[in-house]
């Protein structure tokens, strides 16, 4: 079991997908699709500035994945979420899927991406999450070789670990299918997306488990969202809900993907090395 700091019993790290248009705008059949790329506009519309309000009542820091494109489409959305203290990371360009990508494609994506999030908010950018979660070992390699110092796509532990090349070139903070929204509320009709729409009360009472499990066995709950979804005024109230169910716990370790990198470093974290 992982000693976290201040003798927490487990980690919470909130973690947002601001997709946006991004899905949608380089496909064929949602490119000129207004309705389908409004779907992803109310994400940063609306969905991100309800999100940012909720976040600094409860005083409550959070990390941000964010496809380069987003920030060409509204640099002013992203700026935001810098200036209220929350972390920026890359999420592709086109939130395209690596494993579609050769090597070359894939290093230049990273690399364009880093430079133009890190343009856009004047702040170093050095966390990944693959679009879809899918990752290649290409696109490890390239975090390593380009500075990245998290990445977290993986799924193998319920605790960060190493991953990458040398033993500690890469954080892994991995995420699982149970701690995420879109399969909970995402949803389109043409091209099929999502099943039933789950209730919010389903969501939190599935999260709540996740999370109390997570506390017995001291992991890390990393829960990953996208405010297109979340956003939505039910969910943002159960997400409210949620935040307030950890507050009266009183022991977990709210954290963002910077904390747990210089917690490591510090050497106040003991990780496991895993290959993948």
């Amino acid at each position: 079991m992982i000693m976290w700091p201040e003798r927490k019993r487990f980690a919470v790290t909130l973690s947002f997908d601001l997709d946006g248009e991004t899905a949608w705008e380089s496909s064929s059949l949602g490119g000129r699709r207004l309705s389908l790329l409004s779907m992803g506009a109310y994400g940063r519309r609306v969905g991100v500035p309800r999100l940012l309000e909720l976040l600094a009542r409860h005083e409550v820091r959070a990390q941000f994945y964010i496809p380069a494109r987003i920030a060409e489409i509204d640099p002013e959305v992203v700026r935001s979420i810098a200036d209220a203290g929350h972390g920026i990371g890359c999420h592709g360009y086109f939130h395209e899927r690596v494993d579609e990508q050769s090597a070359e494609q894939n290093w230049q994506i990273l690399r364009d991406s880093k430079a133009l999030l890190e343009r856009t908010i004047g702040q170093e950018v050095v966390h990944y999450r693959a679009p879809l979660w899918e990752i290649t070992p290409d696109v490890l390699s390239a975090l390593i070789d380009l500075g990245f110092k998290t990445d977290s796509s993986l799924m193998g532990d319920d605790r960060p670990y190493l991953v990458g090349g040398a033993p500690g070139e890469l954080l892994e903070l991995p995420v699982s299918w149970v701690l995420d929204d879109w399969e909970q509320f995402a949803y389109s009709a043409e091209p099929a997306m999502g099943g039933v729409i789950e209730t919010p009360d389903k969501a939190f009472s599935l999260w709540n488990a996740e999370l109390e499990g997570m506390r017995a066995y001291g992991g890390h709950f990393i829960l990953t969202m996208h405010p297109q979804l979340i956003g939505r005024p039910s969910r943002l109230l159960m997400l409210e809900r949620l935040i307030e169910r950890i507050g009266e716990l009183g022991d977990a370790w709210w954290c963002t993907p910077d904390d747990v990198h210089a917690q490591w470093r510090a050497g106040a974290l003991e990780l496991p090395l895993h290959p993948y």
